[in-house]
């Protein structure tokens, strides 16, 4: 999105400086701000293209509710009490 801002900042500075001065500045500058103008239009479709093909309609997707458990995964020790780590860190010792 702001790829838009800065591509319609340099096409209208590029067209006040066609308008008032001319030469080297409009050389330089307005087909520099085309080209941001159209890299950020095809960057825009791309996105949405391929946001839309990846995840179909995103309207109907709805956030899955995070977990109220807190049930230790498998493989780990589970919750463990400050003088159990300390217990562990000395014999580590």
């Amino acid at each position: 999105m702001w790829l838009y801002l800065v591509a319609a900042f340099l096409l209208a500075v590029g067209v006040i400086g066609a308008i008032f001065s001319g030469g080297i500045f409009t050389i330089m500058v307005l087909p520099l701000g085309v080209l941001v103008l159209l890299v950020a239009l095809a960057a825009g479709m791309w996105a949405r293209g391929s946001g839309a093909s990846a995840h179909g309609d995103m309207a109907d997707i709805e956030p899955r509710p995070l977990p109220h458990t807190n049930r230790p995964q498998p493989g780990t020790h589970g919750t463990t009490s400050p003088e159990e780590l300390v217990d562990a860190r000395r014999e580590a010792q």
